[in-house]
Order: C-alpha cells, then sequence, then structure tokens
C-alpha cells in the first residue's frame, strides 16, 4: 500500500521544518516547492540572524514554546552538525509600568530560566554602551540568543534531502483544487503542471493570499527595515562583551558575520514596530525617512551608533494577524489542507516546534502544544464582516 503523499508549498522555515518533522516520523512521500530558492532573499526566513527571546510579558505559551523549540534546535544542531544558536545573553531595558518586563520577569523566573533583575547601577557598570536614563526596569537572560537564520534554513534543507524528501525550487503554485474529497488534491504550478497530493500545508509567508484569498484572512505584508553598523569597538560590541538586547520595539545583536563562514562584522539592529504595508511582489523605493527615526532612536539607545558607519539596510516582510498571534489550522472547506500564517515577525524561533505542530495536523495526531490559542475561528466575526464588504 502506498503511503498518502505529503506536499508543502513554501520552502521557508515553517515549510523544510514540517518537512523534517514528517520524514523523521516516519512519512515517505514528502514534497516541498519553492516559488523560488531556498533562502532566497525576498524571503522572510532569510538573513544572517533571528532573535532567540523567552520574554512575551505575562503569556506564559509562547514562554514555554521557546524552551521547548530551544531544545529541538539544540537537537537539530548535534544532526546537523552546523552552528545554529549562539548564546548572547538578552538585556532587555524597560519600565515598572510598561506590563511586560515585570511579568515576564516572573514568568522567567517561575521557569526556571537564568533571568537576573539588574539595578540601574549593575547595567551602567556591565553593559555601559547604553544610555538608560529613559528605562528603570532592567533584566538580563543569559540563555537568550542569536539564531543564525540561514545556516538553519540550508542545515534543514540538506536534512531533508538526506531523508528521502524533495525540494523542488523555482516552482510558483498558481492554484489548488480541492473541489472532490473522493480525488486527491489538484496543485496547479505556474509551469503548467500539475502535482497530486493527499495532504498539504500551505506555509506561503506573506504570499498567504495568493492561494488562500478567499478565506478573507485577516493577514497584511508589511515591510521592514534591518540595519546594520560597522566601525565599532571590537572590545565593546562583541560577543560575550555586548548583549542582544530589546528596548520598547527596539532590537538587535552584537557583532556578528554578515554571511556564513565569513564576512564583515557588523552590528545588527532594527525596530519590530509594523511598517508600511506592501503587496509581497512590489518593489517600492526605500522609506528614507523611517530609516531616518529607527536609526536617531537607536543612536539616543547606543551612543556609540553616532559614531559609526550606516553600511547596510536591508528589507524584510512581516505577515502580521490582526492579533498578532499565529494562525495554525486546517482550511475550513477542506480538512486535507493545513495552514501557517500570521507569524507577525517573530516566529523564527518556533521553527522546529512549529514544523511538529504543523506535521501533527497533516497526520491527524496530537500536536506536542494546545492550538486553541491559533485557530482560524477565533478571528470569524472578522471574516463574516470582510465577506460581507466584498459582496
Amino acid at each position: 500500500m502506498s503511503q498518502q503523499h505529503f506536499v508543502i508549498v513554501g520552502a521557508g522555515i515553517v515549510g523544510l521544518s514540517t518537512a523534517y518533522a514528517l520524514l523523521k516520523q516516519g512519512m515517505k512521500n514528502v514534497t516541498v516547492l519553492e516559488q523560488a530558492e531556498v533562502d532566497h532573499r525576498r524571503a522572510t526566513s532569510h538573513g544572517i540572524s533571528r532573535l532567540l527571546r523567552f520574554e512575551y510579558g505575562a503569556d506564559m505559551l509562547y514562554s514555554k514554546m521557546v524552551q521547548l523549540s530551544l531544545q529541538q534546535w539544540r537537537h537539530l544542531e548535534r544532526t546537523s552538525q552546523r552552528t545554529l544558536y549562539t548564546e548572547t545573553g538578552v538585556l532587555v531595558l524597560g519600565n515598572e509600568d510598561d506590563n511586560t518586563t515585570k511579568p515576564a520577569y516572573h514568568i522567567l523566573s517561575n521557569l526556571g530560566l537564568p533571568i537576573e533583575r539588574l539595578s540601574p547601577y549593575e547595567v551602567a557598570y556591565r553593559f555601559p554602551q547604553f544610555s538608560i536614563h529613559n528605562y528603570d526596569l532592567f533584566t538580563y537572560n543569559t540563555t537568550a540568543g542569536m539564531l543564525h537564520a540561514s545556516n538553519c534554513l540550508q542545515a534543514l534543507k540538506d536534512l531533508v534531502i538526506a531523508l528521502g524528501g524533495h525540494i523542488l525550487e523555482n516552482q510558483a503554485v498558481e492554484h489548488i483544487a480541492y473541489d472532490n474529497p473522493r480525488r486527491p488534491l489538484q496543485v496547479h504550478l505556474a509551469s503548467g503542471a500539475t502535482m497530486a497530493a493527499d495532504r498539504l500545508l500551505l506555509a506561503t509567508g506573506p504570499w498567504v493570499h495568493r492561494l488562500l484569498g478567499d478565506l478573507h484572512l485577516p493577514i497584511k505584508a508589511t515591510r521592514q527595515y534591518l540595519l546594520y553598523f560597522a566601525n565599532l569597538p571590537t572590545s565593546t560590541f562583541s560577543l560575550h562583551s555586548f548583549p542582544a538586547f530589546i528596548a520598547d520595539d527596539l532590537y538587535g545583536f552584537p557583532l556578528h558575520n554578515t554571511c556564513a563562514g565569513g564576512g564583515p562584522c557588523w552590528l545588527k539592529a532594527a525596530s519590530h514596530r509594523f511598517g508600511t504595508p506592501i503587496d509581497p511582489d512590489s518593489n517600492l523605493p526605500v522609506e528614507q525617512q523611517a530609516i531616518e527615526q529607527v536609526s536617531q532612536r537607536l543612536y539616543q539607545l547606543i551612543p556609540a551608533l553616532q559614531d559609526a558607519e550606516l553600511v547596510q539596510v536591508d528589507s524584510c516582510m512581516y505577515d502580521v494577524s490582526l492579533d498578532e498571534h499565529f494562525i495554525l489550522d486546517y482550511h475550513p472547506y477542506d480538512s486535507r489542507i493545513a495552514f501557517a500564517t500570521g507569524l507577525t515577525g517573530h516566529g523564527f524561533k518556533f521553527g522546529p516546534l512549529l514544523g511538529e505542530i504543523l506535521g501533527s495536523l497533516l497526520r491527524d495526531a496530537p500536536p506536542p502544544v494546545p492550538l486553541d490559542r491559533f485557530r482560524l475561528a477565533r478571528f470569524a466575526q472578522h471574516r463574516v464582516a470582510q465577506t460581507s464588504s466584498v459582496a
């Protein structure tokens, strides 16, 4: 008896992690379709680094999920024999009344994570690079750090192939036909070819509306900017001297290489504040004013950046949900189709765990974490309103 054919659309962190999870669980017929190439520059998973932080305010579920995911990242490191994660520590600069820093401190303490509450004097002594006068509550978590994003994607790609999976690049999907539940799903490619699938995952990032437009999902694509600074003293801004940091919506990393195995060492920083809504296929000019605003705030936070050189600005995209939580669910009209969207700029760190979750959905197996929070049904009222306005 032949095994079911699992087809995954999208070879970002979610798609590759799900393919790997299925293959580990004994599935033999797994195909990943990617519209461009794995780790292409416009992909939401592309880049040199992603922040792995446990701090989610009073939301314990996400903090627990980060714990689970870090265990899986460590296992993936051992299996792939690649460096995928580097502990940098994360310094959070907050305020007593911001409703996030203090609750996160208590939750992480209760979870047994090595988080410290620092006094202003301790911050000034240990991390003099920061101007702290706008903040009065500081925490430092030594376990947090950065994932080497492109390395992670390449490691997963190699493992998927080694386990017998197939990754077909430059294969854009134009349409999914699911009108007959007694026949396999039909995946129509831009090349004119058609692929049959028994179970299907759509992990298309900001391109979600291309294949799920009929669902009127409450997802918008936003453009974000990543700033890279050079000519900073390594003695004060390299790993173990300078931490990854979070201050309001700003975040950043110590000096690290801009490409796998080499490249210049730059400090990367950005704002998590959601940017301009865009069409993911658009090619708009860079918004200089937005970059200037973020730069000025970074200069106030880290004064030495004023004397550094802003050598590169990259843009990326978020797929942002209405409530900023993930959507992980079955297609409401055909349970053979699952989809993941609304990762909202913080999903990469959960990659291996999301793979296990979505693999469980495709196999109709119990997921490793409760999914009530992430079901599409929570937006039922919004979807009715959207459908009515379209009609």
